[in-house]
């Protein structure tokens, strides 16, 4: 089995392709990750065709493609998606294409860093928000403690000193950084038992979203049927700026 993973939701434009391995489950084949200031519009479809050649495979050895659909960056995130429904019609649609959210691929980015620990991915949405979900490992796996969301800085804080206050918190993603510095100016935040991950594991990572794609095709009762290209779409947590601007201007001729 070989997986095709893809994720263009921030600066990063990370492809890999992962493979079934006997005895160790899915391990990269090859993982191919760039961030720099370059469109991904320019890189991402190169960046596929060098991971597939250096694999020594072909679109048609795939066994799935997965996308990371958003939260993120509403270019990156129509620029991934858009990339795998065209792959997809190109072979007919016959090959499961599995959506994902940026933030839990963030968050398997840092799983091994602890049982226990509250997993806490970050993205820079502006405006002084972020894209936030939270995570910790049970027995083994990934579980989710809330929905993906668009958050201030005093407000993840005051909700990690309510319930999390005791636990070691682990922050990932390109707001990372940005939270970590200002977590400490809000009530309660000095006492967080905040960490930063290591700078390998800050940014996003093609391989964890074949890790997110592999454990849905290994749910008990998994239809290929339901995850086509032609289903793939892109997941918003907020409007565009283009959008806001316009119910501005709508909102002030209204009054």
């Amino acid at each position: 089995m070989y997986i095709l993973s893809v994720d263009t939701t921030a600066k990063t434009a990370a492809v890999c392709v992962a493979s079934q391995h006997e005895e160790m489950g899915l391990i990269p084949v090859c993982e191919l990750t760039l961030n720099s200031t370059v469109t991904h519009s320019e890189t991402l479809l190169p960046m596929i065709d060098r991971a597939l050649s250096f694999s020594g495979i072909k679109l048609s050895d795939l066994s799935a493609m997965a996308i990371t659909s958003g939260p993120g960056s509403f270019t990156g995130v129509r620029i991934g998606v858009s990339a795998i429904k065209g792959l997809a019609f190109a072979m007919q649609d016959k090959i499961p294409c599995i959506p994902l959210s940026t933030l839990e691929c963030l968050a398997r980015n840092i799983e091994n860093y602890g049982s226990g620990a509250v997993l806490c991915p970050l993205m820079d949405a502006r405006r002084e928000q972020f894209y936030n979900a939270l995570f910790t490992v049970r027995r083994g796996k990934l579980v989710r403690l809330c929905d993906d969301r668009v958050i201030t800085a005093h407000e993840l804080t005051d909700e990690l000193c309510e319930k999390y206050s005791a636990k070691k918190i682990i922050v990932c993603g390109d707001g990372a950084v940005l939270y970590h510095s200002l977590a400490a100016d809000y009530p309660g935040g000095k006492t967080l038992k905040l960490s930063l991950c290591s700078a390998k594991d800050l940014y996003q990572r093609a391989f964890s979203v074949a890790k997110g794609a592999w454990d849905i095709i290994n749910t008990k009762g998994f239809c290929a049927d339901e995850f086509t290209g032609s289903k793939l779409s892109p997941l918003y947590l907020r409007l565009s700026q283009a959008e806001r601007e316009r119910n501005e201007k709508l909102n002030q001729q209204n009054n």
